[in-house]
């Protein structure tokens, strides 16, 4: 193996022949002739150049349909044809011509890569690319993730020989996945439970849009009327279930570039899908992908729990005003003892308020437990110090076989109502596990099990239904029944505590 240093193409043209290498072989003492010779009769060795080369997007979202900027700088021979190279699965459309520039005539996929790379074929305009690129653009599948490798590469070929004349090498596109995407849902097996999903746009979508979700196998979505909750979004023209685990939501008015948030209803499968993964598509009129959020992790399924959410209370929503907030959760079975589930295990409570809210615990005697039966961690097992969150200590596993009993586990404690409310309204209940030093502090710590959200009030609403002043037949937001049996024991409490404060009772 030897290593030679080729001609530049400019020395390679001022030679005006073909580049072509002899070989001899030489007995020794050399003689006046070789004793083998090629004569110089050898497969010619081209000499290429090498072409600044880059392609440009103003944004490349996953699974989408984008334009992409083609700029190429050729050399001193004109190709008439270049072949584009793309990163593993990108993907070219059957026309992927959007503008030629004046350049290029069409764009058609070509025959791929050995490893599996797609390339498409430009048609150049005669006599061929004489000078940089303008204005010319393509379309480009992108996928749902960027492969490691994003380099693109271009070919410029002579159309009729299928000389090679140069190459080019340029950095990938950036796969922009929709900006803050978050999906919180608790992992119960067969128990109904809000999935409340939050993200950001960077995209303006005209109305008649539409927000595509898919979820893993076995979720059982259900999106219609009490089921789905509008919390930060246009107008919708309601929500449909397409299959098992795709649902659309129809944007009736336009949405900006912001921040959104919307909930629907599920019922987590028995055992952990094997593709656990959650994908949201946000589409224009037209039906074109404009943002998406490509294979969001999902939760774990804590197959040994039987919990569900009780409904979220309050007394007032009038802005800058105090408000009695009750909350909680409530156990459908005895919790797993140690025996039984040792990595399902319940050691703290954290409940996770709105930004903008902060609590008015000021002492313990400020926090209320409605079920007695709640094993506390003596004696501080209440740290109200942070006012945008609330953390319980518990005491259960004091032996192998001591749990949570089934029962509500509801708390209540009085906050203040900011003006305005903040767009992502949601309010958590987490339950944490044991053995992390630092306890829970956020919902998404290592220690949370698994997470109850509870969409949050409007300023002016009645708990159970309406707007003040107006009769629950007004009812923007509608309660299930169970949360209306809730109101009315929290209805006759306050009665009770009028007259006692009295003296009738």
């Amino acid at each position: 193996v030897v290593s030679v240093i080729l001609p530049t193409p400019q020395e390679k043209a001022a030679l005006g022949k073909p580049i072509r290498w002899t070989l001899e072989t030489w007995a020794y003492p050399y003689g006046e002739y070789p004793t083998n010779s090629n004569d110089g009769v050898s497969r010619e060795i081209p000499i290429v150049e090498e072409y600044k080369f880059r392609v440009e997007t103003s944004r490349a979202p996953p699974v989408a349909e984008v334009n992409v900027g083609i700029y190429v700088e050729p050399g001193i021979n004109a190709p008439t044809s270049l072949i584009v190279v793309a990163p593993l699965l990108f993907n070219f459309s059957t026309d992927c011509l959007v503008n030629g520039g004046g350049f290029v005539s069409s764009c058609s996929p070509n025959t791929p890569m050995p490893d599996g790379r797609k390339t498409a074929l430009l048609k150049v305009l005669e006599p061929g690319l004489q000078r940089p690129t303008t204005g010319l653009i393509i379309k480009v599948q992108t996928p749902a993730k960027a492969p490691l490798n994003k380099a693109w590469f271009i070919e410029g070929r002579d159309a009729f020989t299928d000389a090679q004349y140069g190459w080019g090498e340029a950095e990938g596109v950036v796969i922009d996945q929709m900006a803050e995407t978050a999906v919180t849902y608790p992992g119960v097996p067969g128990i109904e439970a809000k999935m409340v999903f939050r993200f950001k746009t960077q995209v303006l979508i005209e109305s008649g849009g539409s927000l595509q979700v898919e979820l893993p196998e076995g979720f059982g979505p259900k999106c219609s009327g009490v089921y789905f909750d509008s919390i930060a979004l246009p107008t919708t023209g309601g929500c449909k279930i397409l299959d098992p685990a795709n649902l659309l939501i129809m944007l009736n008015s336009t949405m900006v570039p912001g921040e959104y948030a919307f909930a629907i209803t599920v019922s987590p499968p028995t055992q952990q899908p094997i593709r656990n993964a959650i994908t949201l598509i946000l589409k224009d009129r037209l039906g074109n992908v404009r943002d998406a959020a490509v294979d969001i992790v999902g939760l774990d399924i804590q197959d040994k729990l039987k919990i569900q959410s009780t409904p979220l209370m309050w007394s007032q929503s009038k802005a800058l005003r105090s408000s009695v907030i009750t909350l909680g959760f409530e156990a459908v079975e005895p919790l797993p003892d140690l025996v039984v589930a040792a990595n399902q295990q319940v050691s703290e409570i954290l409940i996770s308020l709105p930004v903008g809210f902060t609590h008015l615990v000021n002492e313990m005697n400020d926090f209320t437990v409605v079920n007695e039966d709640m094993p506390f961690q003596d004696p501080n097992w209440l740290d109200f110090l942070q006012k945008d969150r609330l953390r319980i200590t518990l005491n259960l596993n004091r032996s192998s076989w001591t749990t949570l009993k089934p029962g509500r586990y509801q708390f209540r404690f009085p906050v203040l109502v900011p003006s305005p409310l903040p767009i992502f309204n949601v309010w958590y209940v987490s339950l944490c596990k044991p053995n992390y030093p630092e306890g829970c502090n956020r919902i998404n710590d290592p220690g949370v099990l698994l997470t109850f959200p509870q969409p949050g009030f409007d300023i002016g609403e009645v708990y159970g239904g309406g707007k003040m002043g107006l009769t629950s037949a007004a009812s923007g937001r509608r309660r299930p029944l169970t949360e209306v049996c809730a109101l009315w024991s929290l209805a006759t409490l306050m009665l009770a505590s009028c007259l006692l404060g009295q003296g009738q009772w």
